[in-house]
């Protein structure tokens, strides 16, 4: 998720922002860069002002830089980048209380250790805002943010308390002479601050919920404790009742808001557009019954609106997210890119947590589909070719596409490639290994692999043999089975379902996990690889070094990589045997 020109994140880290990291504390660095990473920003680390010299150019977008530095201080460092034309937005960082020498420092924000989390991110956010700001309504809010690090000092503790009143009177000047600006671009400042808070702390719910059910109840409850939102929550498609029925909410009585608003046309005919488009929509003009029964019976004027995003997941759609507001004009262009960028974001985490549990499973159901659709790349190529093909392997890629590993059986792995490489359904492939059977990397933007894929169901088996194909998909038992064979059978008319059977799974203990790994090592690839991890070779910065590790063996580096990437892969093959027996 990179921010853009108006400061807000987006969910692609192609163009991330830069930013350089300048401290001598080597563990705060580290953390800066781990904190700055989670937030989708792009981090460069130097230890030192020199190193920070060295390593600037045009790609970086902001900078936290380090005061107190030995031989190069930050102050030399901030000066020097000046001087060689960078305006780029840097915040200075410091442990000691700032002083009036500050006031002519050309910097951007001014943080005083130690630093959280949400101090580092919201003063990135905030400078990467600034930067797109002209020239003089930039240097107000710069002269701003000294003006506030001076604040938190008594006036008798600073060296010079009239430099701290000259500042203040120029900060009057400036606002007087650009009032109108200011004032649009503090608006601008508070939305993207309040923008960027829902994301995060959407991203804290997803990264901690156990259930789709967390999930829902997490996000509603965040969003109606925001001062800018007066309630939350989601609703899902019934097909018997040929409605969407509410599943959680925050902020008020979803089902009374439910109830009192299932005849009213403004909202529930626009979710249901709004999720077969999968895109999001405003309704801003609600009826009075409906403000009534969402916002009381106070005086909540016309302003009030609701923003409808759909929860998707690729071609999977969980229901739609509605967000209430009492403010005016209270979803822009900036918070409509968030919600379609939030639904996704819940949609592929209710995906996840589903997988999860798919896996987890004692029981699960099994699908099986008679495949003989030429609109799928694989029936295709396996009709047009006589190959037999066999699934091995699937990836997800940054787009809608997968990219599957396939065996292909009585035809020569090259004739396959050419095969595939022609054919207008296939993006991209790439033949692995030539044998029999050929191994080939293939990746296709749509198939009966995806359509489940996208539905929430794992591919077990594709065989196609000349054009016939079987497909074994594996779903939770609660899943909607009449909805995921609809979705298979609506993309390609010419597959139907033969089976659908509940299997038991059975479950292997640790200890025989770990005994079956133990059998598969040889001695010198266990040891490798126990050194390795007490060593601190697999944490993040590594503790040890490869170099390290291999002279505490005795053996060189080569021999080290050698044996860590045989026992690494015998993990992997126990690891992948055990989830394809037990899943």
């Amino acid at each position: 998720m990179s921010t853009n020109a108006s400061g807000e994140r987006n969910a692609t880290r192609e163009d991330a922002p830069v930013v350089l990291v300048v401290d001598d504390d080597e563990d705060l660095a580290e953390t800066c860069v781990y904190w700055l990473d989670a937030g989708q920003y792009e981090a460069r680390v130097a230890n030192s002002g020199e190193d920070a010299l060295e390593q600037m150019d045009e790609s970086v977008d902001a900078i936290l830089l380090d005061r107190r530095m030995p031989t190069l201080s930050g102050d030399e460092v901030l000066e020097a980048f000046r001087e060689r034309g960078y305006d780029v937005p840097v915040a200075m960082m410091t442990a000691v209380a700032p002083d009036t020498d500050i006031v002519d420092m050309p910097f951007d924000d001014y943080l005083v250790k130690p630093v959280s989390q949400d101090d580092i991110l919201e003063a990135v956010d905030e400078m990467l805002a600034r930067s797109s700001f002209d020239a003089d309504v930039r240097e107000y809010f710069a002269m701003s943010s000294t003006e506030e690090a001076l604040a938190e000092r008594d006036a008798e503790e600073l060296r010079d308390a009239d430099e701290l009143a000259a500042l203040r009177d120029e900060i009057t000047e400036q606002y007087e002479a650009y009032e109108p600006v200011i004032e649009r671009r503090e608006e601008q400042l508070e939305r993207l601050t309040h923008i960027n808070t829902v994301i995060r702390e959407v991203d804290r719910v997803l990264v901690d919920a156990e259930s789709r059910e967390e999930i829902e109840s997490e996000v509603c409850a965040s969003l109606a404790e925001s001062a800018a939102y007066s309630m939350a929550w989601i609703t899902e498609y019934n097909e018997r009742t040929d409605h969407f029925d509410p599943r959680v909410g925050a902020g008020t009585d979803v089902e009374r808001v439910a109830e009192e608003s299932a005849g009213v046309s403004e909202v529930g005919t626009r979710v249901k557009d709004a999720v077969t488009a999968n895109e999001v929509t405003v309704v801003e003009s609600l009826s009075e019954a409906h403000r009534s029964a969402v916002f009381g019976d106070g005086d909540v004027g016309e302003s009030a609106s609701v923003v409808i995003a759909p929860l998707s997941y690729r071609e999977k759609t969980y229901g739609a997210l509605l967000v209430y507001s009492e403010r005016e004009e209270a979803f822009g262009e900036q918070e409509l890119s968030v919600f379609g960028e939030l639904g996704e974001r819940i949609g592929n985490g209710i995906n996840s947590v589903e997988q999860r549990q798919l896996l987890l499973a004692d029981t699960i159901v099994e699908l099986e589909f008679r495949h003989t659709d030429r609109s799928d790349p694989f029936v295709d190529l396996s009709a047009t070719t006589g190959a037999t093909t066999n699934l091995k392997g699937v990836a997800s890629t940054s787009d809608s596409s997968l990219t599957v590993y396939v065996e292909a059986a009585n035809v020569s792995g090259e004739s396959f490639l050419e095969a595939a490489t022609t054919h207008d359904d296939v993006a991209d492939v790439r033949l692995v290994t030539e044998g029999d059977p050929s191994l080939l990397e293939v990746t296709v933007p749509e198939s009966a692999v995806n359509t489940l894929a996208s539905a929430g169901a794992t591919v077990k088996t594709f065989r196609v043999e000349q054009g016939e194909g079987r497909l074994v998909a594996e779903v939770a038992p609660d899943a909607d089975l009449k909805a995921l064979a609809r979705a298979v059978e609506s993309a390609y008319p010419e597959t139907s379902v033969l089976s659908k059977r509940r299997v038991e799974r059975s479950v292997q203990s640790d200890e025989s996990f770990r005994k079956d790994l133990e059998d598969r090592l040889t001695e010198r690839q266990q040891m490798a690889m126990e050194t390795a991890f007490s060593a601190g070779y697999y944490e993040w910065p590594r503790e040890s070094t490869a170099e390290e590790v291999a002279a505490a063996m005795d053996i060189s580096s080569p021999t080290l990589h050698e044996h860590l990437r045989a026992g690494e892969r015998k993990l992997l093959q126990a690891f992948m045997t055990e989830v394809d027996e037990d899943a």
